[in-house]
């Protein structure tokens, strides 16, 4: 019944996630592993249907010490459902993705950095998936191609100032992306699963380079 999806958030164990009142994960890897940056934001939803984007460390979406906080915030919400995800984007119109990597950093440092590391896992470019939310309440999902000659994908950095440019929207979240970035329109796109981008784990830049995830987010119709 749904008539538009995306994928969600991030591995389990780096992330958290709630759905109809149950925490199914919290982040169950230490604070010193390499992929504890995955939750710095949360898109979080009450039993009415209101969406929320939040900023679980604010002024420090790029320490440990703010990760740590922001773990610790989600636990203390009352929401219903919750998906963490990171980097976190925008701010209250506050372009907080441009910062999230060290502006130090050039496309050869990246080489020496392990994949997981928060600068280069977001200072490169990949496919991406976002959430963001405009003042009027309205709810944008976006998915960027990646990891092809035709589309190459963007850093956190592009991301975040394309999509204050094209949409100014007053929070915006980054979650999973890379060969889990899938976007879904109910008429529209492959025939047979409405995969309207060009998801890449077949490396054919068609319709059907899906791959299985753990969660999603659907777009239901009243």
């Amino acid at each position: 019944g749904a008539v538009a999806a995306i994928n969600a958030t991030y591995e389990p164990d780096a992330t958290y996630i709630r759905v109809d009142g149950k925490n199914h994960h919290e982040v169950s890897i230490p604070s010193d592993h390499l992929r504890f940056w995955k939750h710095n934001g949360a898109i979080t939803c009450d039993t009415e249907g209101q969406v929320r984007i939040i900023n679980g460390a604010p002024g420090q979406e790029n320490t440990r010490e703010g990760w740590i906080k922001a773990q610790e915030l989600y636990k203390s919400l009352p929401d219903a459902n919750l998906f963490s995800g990171a980097p976190m984007l925008i701010d209250d119109y506050d372009p907080v993705g441009t910062r999230f990597v060290p502006d130090s950093l050039i496309g050869s440092d990246f080489k020496g950095i392990k994949y997981e590391d928060y600068r280069r896992h977001q200072g490169i470019r990949h496919p991406r998936t976002a959430v963001a939310l405009t003042a009027e309440n309205e709810f944008l999902m976006i998915v960027a191609d990646g990891r092809n000659e035709k589309a190459a994908g963007m850093t956190a950095r592009e991301l975040t100032l394309f999509l204050a440019k094209h949409f100014n929207p007053r929070w915006a979240l980054n979650l999973d992306g890379g060969g889990s970035a899938t976007m879904v329109i109910k008429g529209l796109g492959a025939p047979e699963t409405n995969v309207v981008n060009h998801p890449h784990d077949n490396h054919k830049f068609d319709h059907y380079g899906q791959r299985r995830i753990c969660t999603h987010i659907l777009v239901m119709k009243n």
